[in-house]
């Protein structure tokens, strides 16, 4: 069979901890290989020379997308899988995708990708996933990246970013994604660089501003500063005229979340009732039942916390499934409401059984 006409593009500094076994992994599907290197001072080029030999340099000007760009300008084929050096390939359907590049051939293709965590259960070390789905293939011919930081992948005849909702499609490819499992120290340093960076983009490109104050409340919310990203959430959606836009979910995900976290619930009650339309993800549906049960609409609460308990993606909350069944079982108690209690009482020491936490009801264990 043909080789796939696909170029792997890659950017990379310092990187020789991951770059291997992301190289090793892409070997089985023969696709070529782009290594841009932005200033490596450990074995990071030695590493990928072993693998390519479309290995180039690339002088750091505090740009991701240029050095994205400069990257695909040396692929030898149009068809462009963007990956970086901490992402794993798990899976390439490869007949599939050839089928995806005909049928598609101006589209851009989300891949599904794998964020592991570690998560401590019972004492023991546990790895845990969140999904995600991000754009990461696409022909060069109509398509380039754009942000200094964060960056997007972008029509490239469009000035308005407001006209570049993409037309995707689902690409067959599993991607496992290790760069958010670092200590606190490494992630602190990494999002005061993004900052840095989200900070010189402020205006830099017309149209864009909303996406750049959401990404400076996301850096602002890993660092704990919840009132800076409380103001960043809402001038990103005070400046936005496009609500198809998808960071826009999870900006009112956040946003809320922090409103919680700085002991406002009002507040979020609020944001997340005036935006009702927007509720779809269960993560959304969640933190409107939770800031319905702290301002003691019990009605509302128990409609959305119950609701998502059947939600196909539910365990993927984590914790807050527990405090799900718990915000639901304490309403029920309050209430009065015999049947709902003793259920929720059942499923929170199920919970407790399966994940080796110690819950007691009226003073007694369960």
């Amino acid at each position: 069979m043909a080789r796939l006409p696909v170029s792997v593009c890659m950017i990379a500094k310092n990187e020789e901890q991951y770059i291997e076994q992301c190289l090793r992994k892409l070997l089985r599907y023969d696709m070529e290989i782009v290594v841009v290197d932005t200033g490596s001072t450990d074995r990071t080029k030695e590493i990928a020379e072993k693998y390519t030999d479309k290995l180039f340099d690339f002088v750091w000007c505090d740009d991701f997308s240029a050095a994205r760009n400069f990257a695909v300008s040396k692929a030898s084929n149009n068809w462009i899988l963007i990956l970086d050096c901490d992402e794993y390939v798990q899976e390439i359907d490869v007949a599939k995708l050839r089928t995806c590049m005909q049928k598609y051939p101006k589209n851009v293709g989300v891949v599904e990708i794998r964020n592991v965590y570690t998560t401590v259960e019972g004492g023991a070390s546990k790895e845990s996933i969140q999904l995600d789905e991000v754009p990461r293939f696409y022909n060069r011919n109509y398509y380039e990246y754009r942000f200094r930081i964060h960056e997007q992948i972008t029509p490239k005849k469009s000035d308005n970013y407001d006209e570049m909702i993409l037309e995707t499609f689902h690409l067959p490819i599993v991607v496992k994604h290790y760069g958010y499992d670092i200590p606190k120290q490494e992630m602190i340093r990494k999002q005061e660089r993004n900052l840095n960076l989200l900070l010189k983009s402020i205006g830099e490109t017309e149209g864009m501003d909303d996406y750049i104050y959401f990404q400076i409340g996301q850096s602002y919310n890993v660092l704990g500063n919840y009132e800076k990203a409380i103001e960043a959430y809402d001038m990103c959606l005070e400046i936005n005229r496009n609500p198809e836009k998808k960071f826009l979910s999870i900006c009112l995900e956040s946003y809320a979340d922090c409103l919680i976290k700085v002991e406002d619930p009002g507040n979020a009650y609020r944001l997340l009732d005036m935006n009702r339309e927007y509720l779809k993800t269960t993560k959304l549906r969640y933190l409107f039942g939770k800031a319905a049960q702290m301002c003691r609409d019990y009605e509302t609460a128990i409609g959305f916390l119950t609701g998502i308990t059947d939600a196909a993606d539910f365990e993927q909350l984590g914790e807050n499934v527990f405090d799900t069944y718990a915000r639901i079982f304490a309403i029920y108690s309050e209430t009065g409401q015999a049947d709902g209690f003793e259920v929720y009482q059942s499923k929170l020491a199920e919970f407790g059984r399966l994940h080796g936490k110690q819950i007691t009801f009226a003073g007694k264990e369960a």
